[in-house]
C-alpha cells in the first residue's frame, strides 16, 4: 500500500469551508494532509483513520516573516497545530474530540468577515486594479487606427475576447458583492445603510457593463452615404465600419482609381473578378490616388472595406 496520495482540486476563495471539509473527511478516512501546491494538488500521507478538524485562516499581516512566530503561537495556545501557508492561506488542524461544539478559529462571525474581507483585499481587490486596464486596452484596441494591412474584420476576434474577458470579470465581481452582501447581512442585520451600499455597486457593475457594450456596438457601427454611378461610386463617412461594394463588367486596359480626401482611419480596397480571390488589392496611407490597370476583361466587383474610417473616398474608373 502507497503511504503517499496526491489529489486535485480547485476550491474558490470563498469555498474555504468545503476544502476545510475536504481535508477532514479525507484524514477521517487515513490520509493526512501534509502539502498543496499551485494550482490545487493536495498532498497526503497515510495515516490511522481519526476524527481531525481543519481550519483556514486568511492574514497576510500574521504570515510575514517578523509576525510568524506569534501568529503560529496564538493559534498554539488554542490547541489549532499549524501545517503550512498556501497563496495567503493558513492552515490548522486539530483532534475533533479536543474542539468544543461549532468551535472556530474566529470568535465570532465579524471575525470571519473580516477575514473575507482580508481575502478580498489580497487576492479579488487585483481584479478591480486589472479591470480599468483591460477596459483601456480594449477601447485603444477598437478605436486605433490600423495600418498594419490586415484586412478589417480580422482583429474581430481579439475585440470579441476582450469583450468576454470583461464580462467575466464583472461577473466575478457580481457574485463577490452578492457574497459580502448576504455575509454582511447576516453579521450586521439588513439596513438602510447596506442596501444602498451594494444597489450602488451593483449600479457601478451595470454602467461597466454598458459602457463596454456601448463601446463595442459603437465601434462596429457605420454612419455613411454612397453615391452609385456607371463610372464608379463615391463615399461620405462619418463613420464606415462595413464594406461598400459594386459590381462592374470592365475591359481589358481600363483604369481604376482609388482616392481619399481627409479621411481617418483604416480603409482597404480591392478589385476581384467573379468573386474570386482580389487580381489587387492595397490600403490607403497617403491621400495620393491609387491606380489599377484591368488585364483582361470580365465582370468585377469593386470594393470598400473601413475600419473606424471617416471622410471621402472616391472609387472611378476610366475607360
Amino acid at each position: 500500500m502507497k503511504n503517499t496520495k496526491t489529489t486535485f482540486k480547485m476550491f474558490s476563495v470563498f469555498r474555504y469551508r468545503q476544502e476545510e471539509e475536504y481535508l477532514s473527511r479525507m484524514h477521517e478516512n487515513g490520509w493526512r494532509f501534509t502539502k498543496v501546491v499551485f494550482p490545487g494538488f493536495y498532498h497526503f500521507e497515510s495515516c490511522s483513520p481519526e476524527k481531525v478538524t481543519y481550519r483556514l485562516d486568511y492574514n497576510l499581516e500574521g504570515i510575514k516573516k517578523e509576525n510568524k512566530n506569534e501568529y503560529i503561537r496564538l493559534f498554539a495556545d488554542c490547541g489549532w497545530e499549524y501545517i503550512l501557508d498556501f497563496w495567503g492561506y493558513s492552515y490548522f488542524r486539530k483532534k475533533s474530540e479536543d474542539v468544543a461544539e461549532n468551535e472556530e478559529i474566529f470568535c465570532d462571525d465579524e471575525s470571519r468577515l473580516d477575514m473575507m474581507k482580508r481575502v478580498f483585499m489580497g487576492r479579488i481587490f487585483v481584479l478591480f486594479v486589472l479591470f480599468p486596464t483591460i477596459i483601456m486596452f480594449f477601447l485603444l484596441n477598437v478605436f486605433e487606427s490600423d495600418d498594419s494591412g490586415a484586412y478589417p474584420g480580422q482583429h474581430d476576434a481579439t475585440a470579441v475576447l476582450l469583450m468576454i474577458c470583461a464580462f467575466v470579470y464583472l461577473l466575478v465581481f457580481a457574485l463577490t458583492a452578492v457574497w459580502f452582501y448576504k455575509a454582511e447581512k447576516a453579521v450586521k442585520g439588513r439596513t438602510r445603510k447596506l442596501t444602498a451600499k451594494y444597489v450602488g455597486i451593483f449600479a457601478m457593475i451595470t454602467v461597466f457593463a454598458l459602457g463596454v457594450g456601448g463601446a463595442y456596438w459603437y465601434s462596429k457601427s457605420s454612419d455613411y452615404k454612397a453615391e452609385f454611378s456607371e463610372n464608379g461610386f463615391t463615399i461620405s463617412a462619418q463613420r464606415l465600419n462595413s464594406k461598400v461594394e459594386r459590381e462592374y463588367d470592365l475591359n481589358k486596359n481600363d483604369v481604376v482609381s482609388f482616392n481619399i480626401k481627409n479621411a481617418e482611419g483604416y480603409v482597404y480596397f480591392s478589385v476581384s473578378k467573379d468573386n474570386e480571390e482580389p487580381v489587387f488589392y492595397g490600403n490607403f496611407k497617403s491621400e495620393d490616388p491609387i491606380e489599377y490597370e484591368i488585364q483582361e476583361d470580365g465582370h468585377y466587383i469593386l470594393t470598400i472595406a473601413g475600419s473606424r474610417t471617416s471622410g471621402d473616398i472616391e472609387v472611378s474608373i476610366f475607360k
